[in-house]
């Protein structure tokens, strides 16, 4: 093996071994897919019950434009606002393990919806 393609392998190796885990967008259980935008019940019926779940709340502000007295801004006639308004946001992380020939799955819900599913390493189930 020459040593420019012993180096493009040994870098192609290292990146794979230190690389973060892998983003999809569904998860394949038996015969059934769990997939983003799906509720917590529609993957809990696809997938059964997590290896682990954990909720926690999350406050966000956001900024919004409401109706308003109209005025003029910058030579603008203006009929709005921006005010800040804070939501809360419920979120669940859910881990699954299939077993030592599947990886582990890392789903992430907001507001009982499906936002991302994360690859980790294999599975430790027997």
């Amino acid at each position: 093996m020459s040593e420019r393609y012993l180096s493009v392998w040994v870098a192609g190796l290292v990146g794979a071994l230190f690389s973060p885990p892998a983003a999809a967008d569904s998860l394949r259980c038996g015969d059934r897919l769990a997939s983003t935008g799906d509720s917590t019940y529609d993957v809990h019926s696809a997938c059964g019950e997590p290896a682990a779940a954990v909720q926690r709340v999350e406050y966000r502000t956001m900024r919004i434009r409401v109706p308003a007295p109209c005025h003029d801004e910058h030579g603008c006639r203006r009929c709005d606002a921006e005010v800040a308004r804070t939501i809360e946001v419920v979120l669940d992380d859910w881990t699954y393990d299939f077993g030592r020939n599947r990886f582990i799955e890392y789903l992430h819900f907001e507001d009982g919806r499906l936002m991302s599913v994360q690859e980790g390493s294999y599975g430790h189930k027997d």
